[in-house]
Formats: C-alpha cells, structure tokens, sequence
C-alpha cells in the first residue's frame, strides 16, 4: 500500500533516516548532575517579598522549586548579593524565616518549616503538601499548553485533548514552539509551517489576510482553526482571518482525520493555535522591528504574578504594525492586544480568562493568470509586484474581538472536570478588481471582474470535559468525556461586477467603470453539537486509544444556493489506535481515525448533498532517544476523501456527490538538540494525490497545488568563547512540481529557497546592555523567483520573494 515509485525517493528517506542514524551512533546527553548543587552562581537579589526572592533565586539558579505558598506568606528576605552555591544562596535567603529547604531530586528543591524538637505532643509531619510556584519549573516541567525552551515539545493535547507525552500518542503530531517562530520571525501561521512535514504552506503567496495551506494534499478551508481546542471562526464566512503567531506559544499539528475530538473537519488533519496563558515568573518583553517593504512594527509581552502567592497571575500581549506588501499598492496593517488573567484559588482549580482583539487591513493579493508568471508569454514575465485591482477602489478590513474562559478543576486524584467556553464577533468589510481572463489574443490586457463584500458574525463554542483516571485490574485508563457545543450566525452581502481592463505589461490605474453582475444577500445560522468518548488504556509498555463521537449539524440558510431552508446532518465518528514504547525510545504505532465535513448544496434532483467523510490507515515509528533532547518520527498513511462533488455530466451547471480523492504517503520529522548551542530541524514528505473518482478526463488527476515532494531543513547554532552571544541559523526549503489547474494541463515549477537569521545578545558586548538583542532575518535570501502555486489558467500567486527583517528585543 506505501510502495514508493524509485530508487530516488528511496534515498530521500534514507537521507533523512541518517539523521537517526547519528543520534544512535553517538553518545546520549547526559542530565544535569548534583554538581549545580555545589557550583556557584552570580546573584543580584533585592531585600522584599520571600516569595518574590524565591521565584528569582530559582530562576537564575535553574532549579526546580516546589512549596507551600502558605510557607512564605508575608514574610521577608535579607536578599543576597554576590556569588554562592545553590545550598549557601537558599541559607541565606531563609534566614529567620522559620523556613528550611530540601532536595527532591538532581535539580530539584522543597521547603518545609523548621522542624521542631520531637516531644510526645509533636508528632505532626514537618512537611505539607505542595504546590507548584514556577521557576525553573517552567522550563523543566512542561505542559500541553506551557512555553517550551528550545524548538523540541515533548507534550500535547491536540491528539488526546489531555495532557500527553507525544512519544505516547499513536497520532503523526508536530509542534511550532514560540522560540522556533521567534527565530524564524514568521508573521502568519502559514509561515510558521514552512518546516513541518506534510504542510505544503503559502499556496497562495505572501498573504496577511489569510492563511492558505495543504494537510496532506488537502486545502484547510477558512475557518478551520483551532484556537485552545475549539473552533475559531465561522466556517462558510466570506471574510478573512489570520491569527496573529505573536500572541501564540505554539502551533500544533496533528495530521489526518480527526472528527472524533472535533466534530466536522477536514480529513487532511487539525491546527491548533495555543494561546499565550500567564505566567508565575515576571516576563517583560518590548520589540521593535523594521524591515523590506517599509514593515515597521512595535510589540510587547508583560505578564507574571499580582500578589506574592501566585494566586493571580496576568499577562498583556500586543503589537501594531503598518508596512505595505511585495505587491504594489497593498497594505499590511494590523492592531493586536490579548489580555489573559489567571486565577488559582485552590489547588485543585485553575481558570484562565482570555481575550482578544484584533483589526487587519490590507487587500488579499488577487491571482494573476498563468502565461507570464507559470507558463511563458509573448510579452515576457508579468512582474512579481504587479497589482491587478484598483488602488482608488480596492479596500479590505476584518476585525475580531474574543473572550472566553478555560476551567480546569481537580475533584480527586480520579475525576477532573474542564470546560473551554469562547464566544467570538467578525466584520468584515471588502472590494477589490481581480483578473476574469484576457481580453485580446496578444496576452497583454486582462479584462477584469470586481467582488464587494460585506458581512459580520457571531461565533460561541463550548466544551466540557470528565476525565476518570483509574485502574481496572493491570490496565491505567485515562477516561474522557465531553459534550461541545457550537453556534455560528452570520449575514452577508455579496455582489459582483464587470470591470474595464488593464494592460498587465504597462498598467494605468484610475480608469475603472463597473458593471453591475449579481447581488446576494443571506442569514445562515450553523449549529454542531457533539458527545465524544475516549479512553486512553495503559498497560506496561503498550498504549491503546479508543475513541467514538456522535455528532448532529443543522443549518438554517435562506440563500438561493443553500441545500435548503434547514438542513440537518447527523454523524458517528471513530478512531483506534495502538503503541508500543521500547525502553530505549522507540515507539512504533498503527491508527486509524474518520472526518466528516457537511457541504452546502443539492443535485439536480433536489437531492440534499451527504457530508464528505474521510478515513485514514497510519502507521509509523517515533523516537525519544533517553537523556536527550529530541524528537524523530516517520509516519506512513493512506487516506480517502469520499462524497467529494463533481460536475454533473448529464446536467450542465449541477453537481453530483460521486467523487473520491486518495491521499497517500510518507512524511519523516527530525528536531533535536544536539547540544545546548545546536539546533536541527528536518523534514520530508513524499505525498501521492490522486482523483480516484471522477468525470472523464479528471480521473486519475492529480489536484492542484498539491506537490510530490517536499523537504526543509533549519539549523540554529549558538557558538562560544569569544563568539558568545551570538547566534546563527539558516534553512532551506524545497518545494517539488504541481499541477496548475484541475486537468492538469499544465505544471508549475519547483523551487528551493533559503532564510537566514543572525542574532546577538549585546550583554556579552558590555554588561550594562543586558536583556538587549538584536536580530537580522531574511526570507528567500537569495531572491529567488517562483510562483507557489496554481489553481487555474486564471490563478496563479508569485511566492515571497526576498524579505529582510531587523528586530531590536529588550527582555527583563
């Protein structure tokens, strides 16, 4: 079933199995030892709070420190001033405080009271049960949701919603940290997938308004985020949206069908957007950056803890930005601030309170046809930055405002209750000239069309969870089960025009006249309720995931193109799977998962379209090599996209649900940390798509956009001795041949390119520079010209070409 071609895409596995290949073959890091304990540390600790002392002290000694927060309550510290090991810095810092300390493990502390005299009446245990006020905690003790120091997760809830070892879960899973897409500076969520295997990214160019992406060789239609584990923009709407990767700590991928968890989804898999929570440690972070393109931005991150038990903690993220485009007369506009709150009463409860407002303006840059950017023309090559719409008409704004909630409470060691509640508000306000097709035989005038839009919407999502951990003879269960809910109402005002042409060799803007074509108006009001039950089943070293969801879909529409007035939908969902992890890290799995996805539309017959379904056959291997810092996987899959619409052939104009779509392939995944001063990211996918159902002709086909193969590899090393302080980090990026349009009459171009980043702390130049540093990135360094993909004879989109970013950070 996962046959490969030749000898060719042999060696590009072999290639990327190398990677593991060293890893084997070399010796494994070893963990910090006790010899922190004994060395010492420079420390410049202020006189205050105790707490406040503490949560510095184990900072800057990288220690994991775990109390009592009733321990420190109200007291004080002396602070400490000079060079001293862990053992002396934590005497000195409890002194008289009626406060001691002890070791947990090699780097980890607790405090306790000062034990008193034993008598008959002190019988009392001298130690009370701990909470976690993070430190270094933060970094060492990593969670589905916590920042991660480093490019290498080692957790995640997107496959599970729990809290899992990705090593543990039999799922092809990735995951962007903040520091990867720090380093990359990425601006979209697209870019942030430019490493990752089986996204082919940017399908439609440098785009702020929207993210375009494949899954697979599957399109992830707009609205089919996740944002914290629930849907975040409505699904049909006719606006754009593009989260901002600044307010995000990772980007999670996990690949395949996945409507067991999520209800109605595309087959090709799920992104989820984690949300930046607040933090138990002071963060202070102010940017500033300028760049290719007049990009100009200013951002910043504040968060930590309001009183000195860590009892509510905040965070403020932010930015604004205002730059114009590679293409001309397009501008990137964009004002962004997200306020979280997080709130501790107890320990068995957590909620956090989340928010979010953001305005983008800037038009979508419009396609351009394919002779004179994929295929040759008479005129020669149509220039990258040329503007097909209007620049006196044209004008596109999306604005977004969110708030919700995410609940976590802890009855017992047994039963968890969470709810994840979000409600959303869209408006979205366009018009803009695109290319309808040429107007004279010499291919040097277009003619053109214009699109006006107009909508807003409202979007509320809620998710409730019990989560049963026990134990039914030698088998662990962690028992899930929930019951979301989601409604989505909008309205939206559509027309279309005809426009006067442009000549796309030499363009003179100003002379538009349009014609009126049709207009549309419509209300839809969607609503998805979903019950799902899972059960994650440990025994030794075997790992089994079993899961079902039943879901029911109605939608209200008075469009004319509407299946009808109300339709309804009702799906069962499933997925299995089965893993088993070798003492030595390695853990090969099998699974196998479903998606549905309701579509819109009836036959000619005025039969109702059936929900498209998916199904996927996967397995693969992952390895956690012991002691290390890293994350090898390679996953081979065979999926199926059936009810896919296609022309009717007996009736010209309708459709008929008769088409399949077969995705197959191969994708390998390499992050790891050779060192603390190396960083390699690696990837590779062999994806084989196919139209194994449709019209003659179609049949066979293979879709647009979607490319063979694809391979990227990114290091980040940060050298020392004189050189300390710096950083230094390139990629490249390999993108193979697709097909221009649905006949596959043509192909688009592969092509490579390569970034570059250069950074440097300036404390290492002169000390009184500490928390300063400063950044150079480029993006397609070498300036390379290609066209990123194709969907039509009328469709084409130049990708980025060379972008420098210079970035000055102050963190303290």
């Amino acid at each position: 079933m996962f046959k490969i071609a030749n000898h060719r895409y042999q060696r590009s596995i072999a290639g990327m199995l190398s990677l593991l290949l060293v890893q084997l073959t070399s010796p494994p890091l070893l963990a910090a030892d006790n010899a922190s304990a004994v060395q010492q540390h420079q420390y410049a600790i202020p006189a205050g709070s105790l707490t406040q002392a503490l949560n510095h002290f184990a900072q800057d000694a990288g220690i994991v420190l775990s109390f009592d927060p009733q321990l420190t309550l109200n007291k004080s510290s002396n602070g400490i001033q000079g060079k001293f090991s862990v053992e002396e810095g934590f005497s000195r810092l409890l002194e008289g405080s009626g406060v001691t300390f002890y070791k947990t493990s090699d780097q980890g502390y607790g405090l306790k009271k000062v034990p008193l005299p034993p008598t008959s009446d002190n019988a009392a245990p001298d130690t009370l049960p701990e909470v976690r006020v993070r430190a270094a905690a933060e970094k060492n003790e990593e969670k589905a949701w916590s920042p991660v120091e480093g490019f290498v997760a080692k957790r995640s809830a997107t496959a599970n919603k729990i809290d899992s070892k990705i090593i543990e879960t039999p799922n092809s899973i990735s995951v962007v940290t903040a520091d990867q897409m720090e380093a990359q500076q990425v601006k979209t969520i697209t870019q942030s997938l430019r490493y990752t295997p089986g996204i082919t990214a940017e399908i439609a160019g440098p785009q702020f308004m929207a993210d375009q992406l494949l899954i697979r060789g599957f399109q992830q239609s707009t609205g089919r985020l996740l944002r914290d584990g629930n849907r975040t923009f409505l699904a049909n709407y006719l606006g754009w949206d593009a989260p901002e990767p600044f307010g995000l700590e990772r980007v999670e991928v996990m690949r395949g069908a996945s409507s067991v968890l999520y209800g109605s989804s595309d087959p090709g898999g799920q992104i989820n957007l984690v949300t930046k929570r607040p933090p138990l440690t002071p963060l202070h972070h102010i940017q500033l950056q300028a760049g290719s393109f007049d990009y100009k931005q200013a951002a910043f991150d504040f968060g930590g803890p309001v009183d000195d038990a860590g009892v509510v903690s905040y965070r403020l993220t932010g930015l604004i930005r205002d730059s114009s485009a590679q293409t001309d007369y397009i501008k990137n506009e964009r004002t962004f601030i997200a306020p979280a709150i997080t709130i501790r009463p107890s320990e068995q409860t957590e909620i956090t309170f989340l928010a979010e407002y953001q305005k983008q303006k800037g038009n979508f840059a419009n396609p351009l046809p394919a002779q004179g950017t994929a295929l040759s023309n008479p005129n020669g090559r149509i220039s990258r930055d040329r503007y097909i719409g209007e620049p006196n008409y044209d004008k596109s704004m999306n604005e977004k405002v969110s708030a919700g909630y995410i609940l976590d409470h802890a009855f017992n060691d047994v039963w968890t209750f969470r709810q994840n509640l979000r409600f959303s508000h869209y408006r979205h306000d366009s018009r803009e000239v695109a290319f309808l097709g040429w107007a004279d035989p010499e291919l040097t005038t277009a003619n053109r069309y214009a699109e006006e839009r107009n909508g807003s919407g409202n979007l509320f999502t809620v998710d409730n969870q019990v989560q049963a951990k026990f134990a039914t003879g030698s088998l662990n269960h962690t028992l899930l089960t929930g019951l979301d809910f989601s409604r989505a109402s909008y309205k939206q005002d559509q027309s279309l025009l005809l426009g006067t042409s442009l000549n796309l060799f030499n363009p003179v803007y100003g002379n538009l006249t349009l014609f009126p074509f049709s207009t549309v108006s419509y209300e839809q009001t969607v609503k998805q309720t979903g019950v799902y039950l899972q059960d994650q089943i440990k025994i030794n070293n075997w790992v089994a995931v079993v899961g079902g969801r039943q879901d029911w879909v109605r939608d209200e529409n008075d469009a004319a193109f509407a299946s009808k007035p109300v339709a309804k939908d009702h799906k069962f969902s499933g997925r299995a799977g089965l893993l088993y992890l070798f003492d030595n890290g390695f853990a090969p799995y099998v699974s196998y998962s479903e998606s549905f996805l309701p579509v819109a539309g009836r036959t000619f017959t005025q039969e109702v379209f059936k929900p498209e379904e998916g199904k996927q056959y996967e397995i693969g291997l992952k390895y956690e090599p012991p002691q290390s810092n890293s994350l090898y996987s390679i996953a081979a899959f065979d999926l199926t996209k059936e009810n896919v619409s296609i022309p009717d052939p007996a009736h010209s104009g309708n459709n008929i649900q008769e088409g399949e779509i077969r995705s197959r392939g191969i994708e390998l995944e390499a992050k790891t940390s050779i060192t603390r001063k190396l960083n390699v990211l690696g990837s590779y996918t062999w994806n084989d798509v196919e139209v194994t159902k449709a019209e003659a002709g179609i049949k066979g086909n293979t879709p647009f956009r979607v490319p063979e193969h694809m391979a990227s590899i990114w290091v980040d090393y940060m050298p020392s001795g004189v050189l300390a302080g710096l950083n230094i980090g390139g990629g490249v990026r390999y993108v193979g041949s697709s097909a221009g349009d649905r006949e596959n009459s043509f192909k688009v171009d592969s092509y490579t390119v390569v970034d570059a980043l250069v950074r440097y702390d300036l404390e290492n130049m002169n000390a009184k520079f500490k928390g300063f540093r400063v950044s150079l990135n480029a993006m397609n360094l070498l300036d390379k010209r290609f066209v990123a993909g194709c969907f039509s004879m009328n469709g084409c989109q130049y990708g980025q070409q060379q972008t420098i970013f210079a970035t000055v950070d102050y963190k303290w």
